[in-house]
């Protein structure tokens, strides 16, 4: 997709729920060209089922067959500091397409996420959470107020997210990231995406981000001092990573009858 100048960015919901990435997705892959003519469709046996239910209003004047709904289904991995945390099943859904003034325009639509175990838990400590439950925690990503999907190059845009911690012993607003100083993904393509499917259409890719900072963990109680120095936060960027593998499917506004 060619590298073209956002002049609308409409925030349309902040949900619950990353190639990160996606991070996430995060995202999945964007998409670069039209589906080969000459290549056959492979089954879409074993496919996720994509739900397009969080598919945003368009912008006043907006073309709906010119508009699509795009959406992103990712799992993976982030390192932040010295935690592990395996990337349950997200999925981002956002709208784009031309405006009247003939800029391309974005609308994000929602992001919902598993919460995800940390390997140490509260303490870092590798294994720790099997022998001791109490000392479990999660990291749930969450829309963080922000995005840009409109890729160029092995660019596929960023993504402004925070991540919520839980467990028994964490205060409920217990965070890493917040929406005043949210966590900024700048996610990479690697290696080119793959059409698996062009009806419906699915391409399938990596993302990663091995850039990003990590904040301290905040309102955490007294355990937040334990937490961020048994886990290395703050952690700059560098030191932490986020890896998506994703698929991505997608429809006009006039497919989806809107």
């Amino acid at each position: 997709m060619d590298r073209r100048r956002n002049r609308t960015f409409t925030k349309l919901a902040a949900c619950t729920g990353l190639a990160l990435g996606a991070v996430a997705s995060t995202t999945a892959p964007a998409l670069a060209e039209a589906p080969p003519k000459h290549r056959a469709t492979p089954s879409a046996a074993g496919l996720p089922t994509f739900d397009f239910g969080d598919c945003p209003t368009l912008p006043i004047g907006a073309d709906p067959d010119k508009w699509r709904c795009e959406v992103h289904v990712a799992t993976g991995e982030m390192r932040l500091g010295e935690a592990v945390v395996p990337i349950r099943p997200m999925t981002i859904t956002h709208a784009e397409g031309p405006l009247p003034d003939g800029t391309t325009g974005q609308v994000f639509g929602a992001l919902h996420a598993t919460p995800s175990p940390t390997s140490g838990g509260l303490l870092g400590v590798p294994g720790l959470p099997e022998r001791a439950p109490l000392l479990g925690m999660n990291v749930e990503t969450k829309y963080g107020g922000w995005f840009d999907f409109l890729s160029h190059g092995t660019s596929a845009g960023g993504l402004d997210v925070t991540l919520a911690l839980s467990g028994p012993l964490l205060p409920k607003d217990c965070s890493i990231g917040t929406a005043e100083q949210p966590i900024r993904l700048t996610m990479m393509r690697k290696g080119p995406n793959e059409w698996i499917s062009k009806d419906p259409p699915i391409l399938k890719g990596t993302l990663w981000d091995n850039t990003v900072a990590i904040p301290a963990a905040g309102g955490c109680g007294p355990l937040g001092t334990v937490l961020n120095q048994r886990n290395g936060l703050p952690s700059p960027g560098g030191t932490n990573s986020i890896t998506l593998d994703g698929l991505y499917t997608f429809k006009t506004y006039t497919q989806l009858g809107r």
